[in-house]
């Protein structure tokens, strides 16, 4: 293997992975792969020495049980995270991942589960759940980007004074009232975006991945070997667009 591999680790990838969130990491290494670039995949689980070293850091969704499983342990990545932010390597977390590296997560029974910090902002749970297909803008790695996937959660996200949302809400509800949506932090995010997230987005997918090679000189671009996973997931955005005004029940 060559010296220009993609460093990926995916964290908790049982507890914070029930939205189909290893199709991001496995979107991340196609991707890459189809740019010509190999990737390395480290999956981090509860007690395991604490990575020092990735280009794309990975959390995926998960429960509020998932989230409180694993917050003793992740509170020891905390000086890790850190580094990564420091060093300019993206961080993506989704749903209940983005909600483990805020400050905490207040139930609705009024305790605290205690989160990383990472990110300056406090999850709320309890608000009325939205399930629905879900678009919004974001400015992530460059001008307007629409992004489209699937919203499903029950929680306000509150923002620290100096934290600014990943996204604005086109349809859907987002943080809040607000029209905001997610968190970003330098070169990382938090968003409530499942479907999962990268595959239904290839644009974000491609920012990302020029974000994290680049910091170590590697050249990311487009090939022909990227139109055929660009037309999937176009087709799969025409069918949200298509039916943005449906909403599901909660199960």
């Amino acid at each position: 293997m060559s010296d220009d591999v993609l460093r990926i680790v995916h964290v908790y990838p049982e507890e914070l992975g029930v939205s189909g969130d290893r199709g991001n990491v496995t979107t991340l290494v196609e991707r890459a792969r189809r740019a010509g670039i190999d990737s390395e995949v480290t999956e981090y689980r509860i007690g395991d020495d604490v990575p020092s070293v990735a280009d794309v850091v990975v959390l995926g969704h998960g429960p509020l049980s998932g989230v409180r499983s694993v917050s003793v342990d992740a509170v020891r990545l905390r000086d890790a995270f850190e580094g990564f932010a420091r060093s300019g390597v993206p961080v993506v977390a989704v749903g209940g991942g983005m909600e483990l590296l805020t400050r905490g997560v207040v139930t609705v029974e009024g305790d605290t589960v205690e989160g990383v910090g990472f990110f300056d902002a406090l999850v709320r749970r309890g608000a009325p759940r939205r399930t629905n297909y879900f678009q919004v803008t974001t400015q992530y790695g460059g001008d307007d980007l629409t992004l489209f996937g699937f919203e499903d959660h029950a929680a306000h996200l509150e923002l620290g004074a100096g934290s600014r949302p990943f996204a604005t809400v086109v349809h859907g509800g987002g943080n809040g009232s607000d029209g905001a949506e997610g968190v970003v932090r330098g070169t990382s995010f938090g968003t409530q975006l499942k479907g999962p997230l990268l595959p239904l987005n290839p644009g974000l997918t491609d920012r990302i991945l020029r974000t994290a090679l680049s910091r170590r000189g590697i050249s990311y671009g487009l090939t022909p070997a990227h139109e055929k996973l660009d037309q999937y997931a176009a087709a799969s955005q025409r069918v949200i667009a298509e039916n943005l005004e449906r909403s599901f029940k909660a199960m």
